[in-house]
């Protein structure tokens, strides 16, 4: 009974540390590889040469709350091109405004606009760091003209805003889903897959005109303390919200991506009557919402696309009145991979 025994728990034993030998070299090979390789395929070796068309939105909204009078500006959007290169997950992209189809200067006005920014959508966050400066605005909407009976978009050059700030958001699920694989392309999202986001922002929006910021017709419709010409918002705030990325087709090449972002913020808003100068203070809680879109082809040597991401702050907000600060972009793209090694071993 005794040799019967001791030779049982000897195999038991040795069974038990084939599998726990199995089970760790597969968890070595995943913690390596940081992904579940089931779900997601990286393309950081590969060099990514992408050619787009993009549009750009900036916009804002003037609100008085007791009168129910608002208004919206919005800049003499642009269709731009281009092209971007990615490797390792460092890239840069270089557009211009292709002569020929931006030529409604005439009718909107001139919108004249600089931006730096650093992005990235890493494995556990994303991150955006900018800075946005427009100048050139109009009416979204037509005002009668004062003196006359004519209606026309009220353009003003001299309204001016800028935005500076930081959003990073992390992503739960980062080892099955691919926030890269939708927007950057350095990634392919395998599988259907989801996650978690929990995000926190930070930035600084300004307004000035050289004269008060409601066309000449309508102002009398705001009270005195919206009637500004300058104003500002330093507004800190925390979201969260979720993402999916449904992928399809017979060799699942294909995928649609949503991701919501609902948040709160915590801000103190200044403004400077045009008139006399006054100015007003006040410290409010208010709302965002960060949105994005995707859907295109994926495969290894090319891929097709669009997508649009979009933010709206509200500042200033209270019982009697608020400014909601929209931008957007909105990007068509396609581009192909290249294996830079193999290359240079065919040269070679």
């Amino acid at each position: 009974m005794r040799k019967p025994s001791l030779v049982f728990f000897l195999l038991f034993f040795s069974f038990l540390g084939m599998a726990q030998k199995g089970r760790h070299k597969k968890d070595s090979t995943n913690i390596y590889q940081k992904v579940d390789t089931n779900y997601i395929t990286s393309f950081k070796d590969l060099l990514n040469v992408k050619l787009f068309a993009v549009v750009r939105t900036n916009k804002f909204i003037i609100a008085d709350h007791d009168s129910l009078s608002s208004i919206e500006y919005t800049i003499n959007t642009k269709l731009n091109m281009g092209i971007s290169f990615t490797f390792k997950g460092i890239g840069f992209d270089i557009e211009y405004s292709p002569p020929g189809i931006n030529n409604d200067d005439a009718r909107y006005g001139k919108s004249h606009q600089f931006a730096v920014s650093t992005s990235a959508n890493a494995r556990r966050f994303i991150y955006d760091i900018y800075y946005r400066e427009y100048k050139g605005f109009r009416t979204s909407a037509m005002y009668k003209v004062p003196g006359d009976t004519t209606f026309d978009y009220s353009r003003r050059g001299d309204i001016r805003n800028y935005n500076a700030g930081c959003i990073l958001t992390y992503v739960f699920n980062h080892r099955r889903f691919s926030s890269a694989a939708p927007y950057s392309l350095s990634q392919k999202q395998r599988k259907s897959a989801g996650s978690l986001l929990l995000g926190t922002y930070a930035f600084l929006y300004g307004l000035t005109a050289d004269s008060i910021i409601y066309p000449d017709s309508v102002y009398t419709k705001f009270r005195k303390a919206m009637q500004f010409n300058a104003a500002a918002s330093y507004t800190f705030g925390i979201s969260c919200g979720y993402t999916f990325t449904l992928v399809f087709g017979k060799k699942k090449n294909w995928f649609i991506n949503i991701a919501t972002l609902p948040g709160i913020s915590y801000q103190e808003f200044y403004s400077v009557n045009a008139f006399d100068k006054s100015t007003f203070n006040q410290n409010s809680f208010a709302l965002s919402l960060q949105s994005r879109f995707s859907m295109g082809y994926n495969r290894k040597n090319y891929f097709i696309g669009v997508y649009w991401m979009g933010n709206n702050f509200v500042l200033g907000d209270d019982t009697h009145a608020s400014i909601n600060y929209k931008y957007g972009t909105f990007k068509f793209y396609y581009g192909h991979r290249f294996d830079i090694r193999k290359l240079l071993k065919k040269k070679l």
